[in-house]
């Protein structure tokens, strides 16, 4: 829990202090001066201001932050700071600076995508088993073995991936997909199917989205074959080469690579019997202890996933067609959620993220960047809702502004933003007791 917490606190810095940039960098561009950019809400910790007038915050509550700038609505003008003051500035620049804190957060997810991609991604056959029979996805033929390309025109590439997709569909009257069968030729062309899912419904709280739709997805296959050795590990030490078939150990047949693997963490010396060039020979395999105090051998196996890296503009190009992707299909999520195709049940407050945070780095650094990524993201969408206290509540009175020839008075704008303020309360205290419940 502790970890979570940390990890919480470390991504919601990220993502505000980022958001917060936004504001402050097109602020300063169109020569709005800023007096204070604080790093979380409440008593200072630290601060330091600059030449420019600017005071640099880090508060005690680290789940927020904010921009104030020169505003003559909260301050009197003087004749030399005037031309420096938010409200005296065109409509144009006062939108790019609100726009500019959702758009630093897009930027961000951006700039991880691009990250993942240059590091390298897994990428691993996506095949169905067999289809759940009274669903959706059994209403139309689909063979054993069959590997998804798309899903209503949205290339998948991991499960996580059909997921996205098939939320994004909820709602709809029906979704469509591709597949290939991958007992046919090499050459087989792409079957595309169309099913109704008028009628779909079920708890996404409870149930896989996979499943419900009908998919039970075929495990990546593992092959007791050495794909590769780390350099000075165990396993070089022991004589293992990349071709390696592992036959048995410690006088036990292989049984699979997780039994082959929990005996390795043991850290005890086991005998192997390996397979190489139709010759079975034995080797004496002592492993190290690593940080956890677990044993470890310093070699991979063979399977079906493979890692894809991408080269500097490549992977820019993937990363923004993933961003673009995942800023739709979350627009798609809160649209569901405002239509009611999901229910309120379903809405995720602080604790649930916290959990994330800590479950997604548990598997790793790439996926740790993605769910920062995803939430990034989804703080740009939110902010953008056209709701006062919101970025995008400001972005309404602009336009209003701009429509009516003059801005809506300060006593309406607090009115709407009293509003805005009710229902953000509403909405935080619903998704808190959601959290609650899922305790």
């Amino acid at each position: 829990m502790l970890w979570s917490l940390l990890l919480f606190v470390i991504t919601m810095s990220i993502l505000v202090t980022i958001h917060e940039f936004g504001h402050f960098c097109v602020a300063r561009l169109c020569k709005v001066q800023v007096e204070c950019f604080s790093i979380g809400f409440g008593k200072k910790i630290w601060s330091h201001k600059f030449l420019s007038g600017t005071e640099l915050v880090i508060a005690m509550i680290p789940l927020g932050g904010y921009v104030k700038m020169l505003d003559g609505r909260a301050t009197t003008l003087s004749s030399d700071n005037e031309n420096f003051a938010f409200d005296r500035k065109k409509i144009w620049q006062r939108t790019a600076i609100i726009f500019a804190g959702p758009f630093a957060n897009f930027i961000l997810a951006l700039i991880i995508y691009w990250i993942i991609f240059l590091m390298g991604v897994v990428v691993y056959p996506v095949k169905i088993k067999e289809v759940i029979p009274n669903t959706p996805a059994s209403t139309v033929i689909i063979p054993a073995g069959a590997e998804l390309k798309t899903i209503d025109n949205i290339k998948v590439e991991t499960w996580n991936d059909v997921n996205l997709a098939l939320i994004a569909a909820m709602g709809k009257a029906n979704v469509s997909f591709s597949y290939i069968d991958s007992f046919g030729d090499d050459n087989q062309k792409e079957v595309k199917k169309n099913v109704d899912i008028s009628n779909w419904h079920f708890d996404i709280e409870k149930d896989s989205t996979i499943t419900a739709f009908g998919f039970v997805p075929e495990k990546v296959k593992v092959y007791p074959i050495v794909s590769k050795i780390v350099s000075g590990s165990a396993a070089e030490k022991a004589g293992l080469r990349v071709g390696d078939k592992i036959i048995g150990y410690n006088d036990h047949s292989y049984v699979d690579w997780n039994d082959f693997s929990n005996t390795i963490k043991t850290a005890q010396a086991m005998m192997l019997k390996v397979n190489r060039g139709n010759i079975d020979i034995y080797l004496k395999l002592v492993p190290t202890i690593g940080i956890d105090g677990k044993g470890v051998a310093g070699l991979y196996h063979k399977s079906d996933a493979r890692i894809m890296q991408y080269g500097f503009l490549e992977s820019f190009n993937k990363g923004m067609a993933q961003t673009v992707l995942t800023t739709k299909l979350t627009i798609r999520s809160l649209y569901q959620l405002v239509t009611g195709v999901i229910g309120l049940k379903h809405l995720s407050g602080p604790i649930t993220i916290a959990k994330s945070a800590g479950q997604t780095a548990s598997y790793g650094f790439t996926s740790y960047l993605y769910f920062l990524a995803f939430i990034s993201i989804s703080l740009g969408v939110i902010n953008l809702v056209p709701l006062p206290m919101l970025d995008g509540g400001h972005l309404v009175f602009l336009l209003f502004e701009k429509i009516k020839g003059k801005a809506l008075s300060n006593e309406v704008q607090e009115r709407f933003s009293r509003i805005g303020f009710f229902l953000l309360m509403v909405i935080m205290g619903i998704a808190l007791f959601n959290d609650i419940l899922r305790l």
